[in-house]
């Protein structure tokens, strides 16, 4: 049997376009919508309390983190409607339930950061998305290696930040 890897099953059933088009919104709609949320939420705390931190020269400037986390959100959002197009929820349930924990633990992440300001917990948290994205990843590995790639500007970004929030526990510690 042969499997493409690079493309996948247009279905040739117009009744079927109305619900691709809710999942695809869905999938998409969950990372970006959340975080555009969270981001809104917390604005004025990344605006003030973040400058005030001590950090690295490497450390993301604040304007930094919303559209690196919209780009991954769009990414992995297009990644989890694609492995949904490989038997629905019901064959991909474990990749997408973990895509699905993965997105409410980043979503956790932001006021537990910038709101609660506990750097600690904001670390832990982030490193459990970080973990969740990489096993996400390669699961989504074993439906289809496009798929999967466009998981990873979303494995670097949380990887790249479980650094920084390790920092800012470190150069940071509570009173």
């Amino acid at each position: 049997e042969y499997k493409s890897y690079l493309r996948m099953r247009i279905d040739p059933q117009p009744s079927k376009a109305c619900e691709h088009g809710f999942i695809f919104i869905f999938w998409q709609g969950l990372g970006l919508i959340g975080g555009i949320a969270m981001y809104v939420w917390s604005q004025d705390d990344i605006d003030t309390w973040y400058g005030t931190l001590k950090t690295e020269a490497w450390f993301p400037d604040k304007g930094f983190f919303f559209p690196a986390y919209i780009i991954a959100a769009t990414f992995t959002g297009s990644a989890a409607y694609g492995i949904w197009r490989y038997g629905g929820i019901s064959k991909q349930v474990v990749p997408l339930t973990l895509h699905l924990f993965q997105t409410i633990l980043a979503f956790a992440w932001v006021p537990i950061l910038f709101k609660a300001r506990d750097l600690l917990v904001a670390f832990v948290i982030c490193f459990m998305v970080f973990g969740t994205g990489l096993v996400r990843s390669a699961l989504f590995l074993r439906v289809n290696v496009v798929l999967a790639g466009l998981c990873l500007p979303s494995d670097i970004w949380y990887g790249f930040l479980s650094a920084v929030s390790l920092q800012l526990w470190n150069k940071n510690p509570s009173d």
